[in-house]
């Protein structure tokens, strides 16, 4: 199965930007400018006092990948930095099994990669809109942050709502 471009990338509106500036202001601040974002939901962005960053939202890392934007794009080049930034081969083996995003939707965890059971394997993911994506990934990931390793938690999750066929 061939994957295309916007296979590996999730276009969010203005709400669900909104709702990731608020979700995850404790972690990437409030001046920025999204650049990409990836089907898993992750951000790039660009700071406004300068350089490149992924904001991985199933983690809550937020790493300097470059430190222009036309360094970023020349990296977005590579096969290898798009397999470690966008996982291809994830995304393929998730559009097999018939999860496919329906526009204003990106790929969620449920459970997500900051845990030890949290695995990047399809029967981890499922489709959702952007907005729940980044919401629940940022309240989630921040109120767990300071916590140590191993420390036993509860989360109550509400019951998904059903996505549109």
């Amino acid at each position: 199965m061939a994957l295309t471009w916007d296979d590996l990338i999730c276009k969010p509106d203005a709400d669900a930007i909104a709702a990731l500036a608020k979700a995850w202001e404790w972690r990437v601040g409030t001046a920025f400018t999204p650049l990409l974002f990836s089907a898993l939901g992750d951000m790039f962005y660009e700071a406004d006092e300068g350089g490149v960053y992924w904001l991985n939202t199933g983690t809550g890392e937020n790493d300097k990948v470059a430190g222009t934007v036309p360094e970023f794009n020349e990296l977005l080049r590579d096969t290898e930095v798009q397999d470690d930034w966008l996982l291809p081969g994830l995304i393929e083996a998730l559009h097999e099994q018939g999860k496919v995003l329906a526009p204003g939707e990106c790929y969620t965890y449920d459970t997500l990669p900051i845990f030890a059971d949290g695995l990047y394997e399809p029967e981890n993911l499922r489709p959702v809109t952007a907005i729940q994506h980044f919401s629940e990934t940022g309240e989630m990931i921040e109120a767990i942050q300071g916590l140590a390793d191993g420390t036993d938690i509860e989360f109550e999750v509400p019951d998904a709502p059903e996505r549109p066929h």
